[in-house]
């Protein structure tokens, strides 16, 4: 039995993890599906400081809360920012990091500075009478198709503080020497991460491709789950 804490990207909250999450509790593991302040039913906690930061020490809390020991953390987009962080803050809790196509910083990088076609992506989308709040962008342009994931998206996204991508991180994710195991799931049927994946391979991440879009977690969960479920499998012996 492992124990997961997956983290939704942005204008996610623990919400968009269901589908997987009932799959991996349904072969026996613990799932926790936080949702981060400013978030989903947590949105009413957004302010124009809310960002980076933040989403970690909420993070860092939940596992010191729990008790939590030998944790897989999994972090998808910008999950991935707040993974780092918490992995870094408590090293002695986490075996293993998983980030499904997600950003991998290092220290004093941003969201914005890893994908820099964001800026003026989240610009355009600024709500107008509150322009620190950022309306989600287009799924279908993101590879959602199905009609019924489109209107949970739509229905359940909430929009997301600026700052969570202007806040660069305080430190860089986990490397060979941390003791914890590396692992990305990148979705190729999206052209978003495919650097990165291929950046974090020759760093010595444990990469696995999903034949899914960005949006994998929410249309292809049998996918994710069965890509989550092998990831945190011992890897195989090298031959001798």
């Amino acid at each position: 039995m492992t124990h997961f804490v997956l983290v939704a990207g942005s204008w996610g909250g623990g919400w968009i993890w269901q589908p997987v999450r009932q799959r991996l509790e349904a072969a026996g593991h613990r799932v926790e599906t936080p949702t981060l302040p400013g978030l989903g039913e947590r949105h009413h906690l957004a302010t124009p400081g809310t960002g980076l930061t933040d989403h970690v020490e909420d993070l860092v809390d939940l596992l010191d809360r729990t008790d939590a020991a030998d944790v897989v953390l999994v972090g998808h987009s910008y999950g991935g920012m707040v993974v780092t962080g918490a992995a870094a803050a408590r090293p002695e809790r986490i075996r293993q990091v998983v980030y499904l196509d997600a950003f991998v910083p290092e220290a004093g990088q941003s969201a914005f500075d890893l994908q820099p076609w964001l800026r003026d992506a989240f610009a355009a989308a600024a709500l107008p009478e509150r322009p620190w709040l950022v309306a989600p962008l287009d799924f279908a342009a993101l590879g959602v198709e199905d009609p019924d994931a489109l209107e949970l998206l739509a229905r359940r996204s909430t929009p997301l503080p600026l700052r969570t991508h202007e806040e660069p991180s305080a430190v860089s994710a986990p490397d060979a020497a941390s003791g914890i195991r590396r692992s990305y799931l990148h979705c190729t049927a999206a052209p978003f991460f495919a650097d990165t994946a291929a950046a974090v391979a020759a760093d010595g991440f444990e990469v696995t491709t999903i034949d899914a879009g960005h949006m994998a977690l929410v249309t292809h969960p049998d996918l994710v789950a069965q890509a989550l479920s092998t990831a945190v499998q011992e890897p195989a012996a090298a031959p001798a």
